[in-house]
């Protein structure tokens, strides 16, 4: 199974600020995660289920939460822990990691493939991305794109993969 991790980020790595993203909506942003991660499974914390930005498949979704009772929506099951969440989606081809920032310090070691969009600007925020290591991870792709009439920041989808 390939464990890969979707974010937008800042320059400054922030990733949220109030459980919501930093920066004015960019409708490329959400139009590319919609069609990296169609048909497959998505792994997310409490916070980022929590969110008004929350993202999720129709294919099925794992929330971890330290909490053993948490009410989840339809289309949505608890797990306690990562290593849980993982073993629930075990056999999938692929599964995506959505956040916050915890699941993804977490999930680093376990990643094959990470898929950013890196906004190009500096933001206030209360939760960042972790570092990436370079000798862990290089850049597989990386494609720039300017701000325009739908997309009011500068932005750039890099994909990155664990080197062998």
């Amino acid at each position: 199974m390939i464990i890969s991790l979707i974010a937008a980020m800042s320059t400054n790595r922030a990733i949220g600020l109030n459980n919501k993203l930093p920066w004015p909506h960019i409708p490329a942003d959400w139009a590319n995660l919609e069609r990296v991660t169609a048909n497959k499974m998505m792994i997310m914390g409490r916070k980022s289920y929590d969110s008004p930005d929350r993202v999720w498949s129709k294919v099925g979704n794992v929330v971890v939460s330290r909490q053993p009772a948490y009410p989840l929506d339809a289309g949505f099951e608890l797990a306690s822990s990562l290593p849980q969440a993982i073993e629930k989606v075990r056999g999938q081809a692929e599964v995506f990691i959505l956040g916050g920032e915890e699941i993804f310090r977490q999930s680093m070691a376990l990643a094959d493939r990470i898929y950013l969009t890196l906004v190009h600007g500096t933001f206030e925020g209360d939760a960042f991305f972790p570092d990436i290591d370079h000798a862990v991870f290089g850049i597989a792709t990386q494609t720039d794109h300017g701000a325009d009439a739908q997309n009011p920041l500068d932005y750039s989808f890099v994909v990155y993969e664990r080197r062998q």
